[in-house]
């Protein structure tokens, strides 16, 4: 038998730098946070480092029940702007399904997983390891993860392997 819950997610506007201690704080207050990340490549001064960025940068889903008397509390938690709102003064409810299939994709970590249903000749660009930023086309599939990818390079095409992880979708 299936047990039908009163929380739903929502989402809220973060203040700048604020996700660890809105994290921080909303969880000692009873509230469950999350937030999906992805791996980056950054360049800086020639040298390549990697880290981790939010997919939805500035915001953090939070899952409460309206019928929880300390949820207007979100509102005044350090490092939380404000609850998403739309009409009455209520918080604007997200899809469970929406939710659901971010966190499937997500690892332990809230780590967003690479989709592997890439084809041949779709573009992308490069997010993560020496060839980041890069815009690229989708050349062939090759065996597990990895990807065989064709790109221009000083005025040559040139072709590379890369987990499908290291990629980001263009829209």
């Amino acid at each position: 038998m299936k047990t039908i819950s009163n929380k739903f997610w929502y989402v809220a506007q973060l203040k700048p730098n604020g996700f660890h201690k809105a994290q921080l704080n909303l969880h000692q207050q009873g509230f469950e946070c999350f937030m999906p990340m992805r791996e980056v490549t950054i360049k800086h001064a020639r040298k390549f480092s990697n880290d981790l960025r939010p997919v939805f940068p500035g915001y953090v889903f939070i899952r409460f029940a309206l019928t929880q008397r300390n949820w207007r509390k979100i509102n005044s938690t350090l490092g939380v702007n404000k609850l998403i709102s739309f009409k009455e003064g209520l918080p604007a409810r997200i899809p469970e399904a929406l939710i659901a299939g971010l966190q499937d994709r997500c690892d332990k970590k809230n780590i967003l997983k690479a989709v592997n249903d890439w084809q041949s000749g779709e573009t992308a660009r490069v997010v993560s390891g020496v060839f980041s930023d890069f815009i690229v086309q989708i050349d062939e599939l090759l065996t597990g993860d990895r990807i065989r990818l064709l790109f221009e390079y000083m005025g040559q095409n040139k072709k590379i392997e890369v987990s499908s992880e290291a990629l980001e979708r263009l829209s």
